[in-house]
């Protein structure tokens, strides 16, 4: 089901991430979106991350993500019970000529706790 409310918290949430993540090329808000017991896919990394390595995952790019300007197109949520399944597509662009540096296509399963959402599994690949 669509729920525009859990969308505008998800899409916040999401580029507040990645104000910080392509900004100031600190990848922590990003990583601090996931759910202890999650898992995470992306076309940079060796297969499946788990868990708590996923936050050593993106700890290791802090300080080295170029300044991009950053665009989330598409984005969508479908609420099962506690449960989103948020969809987004993401397109960087270079901030000297504004040139499109990379196209993604991206799922994230987000589960609500008495906390907020909190994701439990992110999949990433380019367009």
């Amino acid at each position: 089901m669509k729920d525009s409310l859990v969308l505008e918290e998800l899409l916040t949430r999401e580029r507040t991430a990645m104000d910080t993540y392509f900004g100031e090329s600190n990848p922590t808000r990003y990583a601090e979106l996931f759910a202890d017991d999650a898992t995470y896919f992306d076309p940079n990394s060796a297969g499946k991350i788990e868990d708590d390595a996923i936050q050593k995952h993106f700890a290791a790019f802090a300080g080295q993500i170029p300044p991009f300007r950053y665009e989330i197109l598409n984005p969508d949520v479908d609420v099962y019970g506690k449960t989103a399944v948020f969809t987004l597509n993401l397109e960087t662009y270079d901030q000297s000529d504004n040139t499109v540096t990379s196209r993604w296509n991206t799922t994230e399963i987000h589960r609500r706790t008495k906390r907020g959402w909190k994701m439990v599994h992110a999949h990433w690949s380019h367009t």
